[in-house]
């Protein structure tokens, strides 16, 4: 009876010790198919340290996957279009603690804006016992140099002669104010 509930014990210990959570960062949306978002999360451990995906035989600190048809379905993205996903939003380091990573928005180089960096950090706090995690983003002087926790990116697209996407005209940023939890919402448009 006792190796039973030592065999138990241990069972749940390395269950918990190895369980991932997916932690939802924010959502890249366009005009171009609207019922259909890229979400972009993460993973954390049970102390709220950042962890690799193992999808796709790769190890990566972000992930994607589609909300389709207006929220009715989930769908795992193609892998040309990951790749082309993970050049939009590219990894840019993690620090030694686990608990912080970097990430660039490349869609802002096309863009006119006044942001001095587009990397932002991606945070992991533990709050009463909870991991809360936070996609940090400094604005410039058209968003009052907030510090924004990014939750959404709305992109209007410019279409090439056959009608398929090739970049954005506008692109909106939505999130909250890190000190007061004020909704903010900045618009760049193309160079």
């Amino acid at each position: 009876m006792m190796k039973v509930i030592f065999a138990m014990a241990f069972a749940t210990t390395s269950f918990l010790t190895f369980a991932q959570v997916e932690r939802k960062l924010f959502t890249m949306e366009k005009n171009h198919n609207p019922g259909n978002i890229m979400m972009i999360h993460t993973q954390t451990d049970q102390d709220c340290k950042f962890v690799t995906s193992k999808k796709n035989n790769e190890n990566n600190f972000l992930e994607f996957y589609w909300i389709m048809d207006f929220g009715n379905s989930k769908k795992d993205v193609h892998p040309l279009i990951r790749d082309e996903i993970k050049k939009r939003v590219s990894f840019a380091g993690i620090n030694n603690r686990s608990d912080s990573f970097r990430v660039t928005l490349n869609d802002l180089k096309e863009l006119r804006h006044d942001l001095t960096d587009t990397t932002m950090e991606i945070i992991g706090e533990m709050n009463q016992g909870k991991c809360g995690v936070k996609s940090m983003l400094t604005l410039g002087a058209s968003g009052n140099y907030r510090k924004m926790d990014l939750e959404r990116t709305y992109c209007e697209v410019s279409k090439n002669l056959i009608g398929l996407p090739n970049g954005c005209n506008t692109l909106l940023l939505e999130g909250k104010d890190a000190s007061n939890g004020e909704l903010i919402k900045v618009t760049f448009k193309k160079k």
